[in-house]
């Protein structure tokens, strides 16, 4: 690395502690994770996708498919199905974990199950 990329990854670094620094206003877990609930479950759905399709995403997902050994149509039906996932999980899931006023699908265990559950579910 030269002195131009170590200047960027600097900048990049202290951009994203001033960003936390100036977003630092979340009273408790429901801020952080749901926007206070100032948004509909659409929304978080729609993070929870972007999230899933990043960068990375598609940077590996083409070097599995053409280049792994043993890779080919195995790992591009596993890519196809991704989308189909995520779908899945904003229509069916977020929903009723949205309404129920979880915040973490642990607490959501916890909450159906017990303590011991969610624990079990951590570990």
């Amino acid at each position: 690395m030269n002195t131009l990329d170590y200047v960027i990854v600097a900048v990049y670094l202290l951009g994203f502690l001033g960003m936390g620094f100036f977003f630092k206003d979340n009273k408790d877990s429901s801020d952080y994770f749901l926007g206070g609930r100032s948004m509909s479950w659409f929304p978080l759905s729609l993070s929870t996708m972007a999230t899933q399709l990043s960068a990375i995403s598609f940077v590996s997902a083409p070097a599995f498919v053409g280049l792994k050994l043993g890779g080919g149509m195995k790992w591009l039906s596993f890519e196809f199905a991704v989308p189909l996932a995520m779908l899945f999980i904003m229509i069916f899931i977020v929903p009723p974990l949205f309404r129920s006023g979880v915040v973490s699908i642990y607490e959501f265990v916890e909450r159906r199950f017990g303590v011991s559950t969610r624990l079990i579910l951590s570990v």
